[in-house]
């Protein structure tokens, strides 16, 4: 843990990339959110060319940070961020679609099941999303349920929670296999599973759970201060801090656990 600090610390950045694609991103689907059906199906495209090109320069970037712990010049590590969209862009954009596969297989798996194990609690889609405008509007939408619609409705948020968690579990090794073993998107997500339902499946589950309980400590921290602008900037910051801390901690954990302990040894292809 101390030397994931430490590298987040000295390669810091690597936020910078970050903070700059969430910046643009934001305002990019801001002004992309009105228009006709073909503005915004050419506004989704050019987004996930967008994203394929951060995710393929972003994560090269942690890579040799993790790689290259002692480089000396820690900053011209920004300089590796264009040669990795080179690399990794055709792959990331293969990652692109494979995450959003497998989101929305499990989406449905778990729609199913609640549909058939918790039942449809009566509510329909508007209703919910005009109790979403506001806090008096959520709380007399709740208030006008009965109390079965409100258990169905609490198990359906588990069952969601659960279904997120799930697939954010599932694919946590992937990213480090794709960067680090084969570029090839769909081979790297099989691969990802073989190494995740191995020997080391325990040790990979407590990793997640560390980085899911920090995310949902930030996130109380972030609910607290949202109302004051000064606090809530510095835990904007703090959380880009902890995106990069949780990337580069994946990427040693999986360097160190399943990279450097095979040197030698005829395992899946190294890119």
């Amino acid at each position: 843990m101390k030397k994931v600090f430490n590298l987040t610390n000295k390669y810091i950045v690597i936020a910078t990339p970050l903070i700059l694609f969430s910046l643009i991103s934001s305002i990019y689907l801001t002004l992309s959110a009105a228009g006709k059906i073909i503005n915004l199906i050419i506004a989704i495209v050019l987004f996930t060319l967008m994203l394929g090109a951060f995710i393929a320069g972003w994560f090269n970037m942690i890579k040799l940070a993790v790689k290259e712990p002692y480089r000396d010049d820690p900053n011209s590590l920004i300089k590796e961020f264009t040669p990795g969209v080179g690399e990794y862009f055709l792959s990331s954009l293969g990652s692109v679609l494979v995450i959003t596969v497998v989101s929305l297989a499990l989406i449905f798996v778990s729609y199913y099941a609640g549909m058939k194990g918790i039942g449809d609690p009566g509510i329909s889609a508007n209703a919910f999303s005009d109790a979403m405008s506001s806090t008096e509007a959520l709380k007399a939408f709740l208030s006008s349920l009965t109390t079965e619609q409100l258990n169905k409705l609490n198990l359906w948020n588990f069952l969601l929670l659960g279904t997120i968690s799930l697939t954010y579990f599932l694919l946590i090794l992937y990213l480090p296999v794709l960067f680090f073993k084969n570029k090839n998107p769909f081979t790297a997500f099989f691969i990802s599973l073989k190494d995740l339902f191995s020997r080391h499946f325990f040790k990979t589950l407590l990793v997640y759970i560390v980085i899911l309980t920090a995310n949902f400590i930030l996130s109380i921290i972030s609910a607290l201060f949202s109302a004051n602008i000064i606090l809530h900037f510095f835990v904007t910051l703090l959380n880009f801090y902890y995106i990069v801390l949780a990337g580069v901690g994946v990427f040693y954990y999986y360097n160190e656990t399943f990279i450097e302990t095979h040197l030698g040894k005829n395992i899946d292809k190294t890119v």
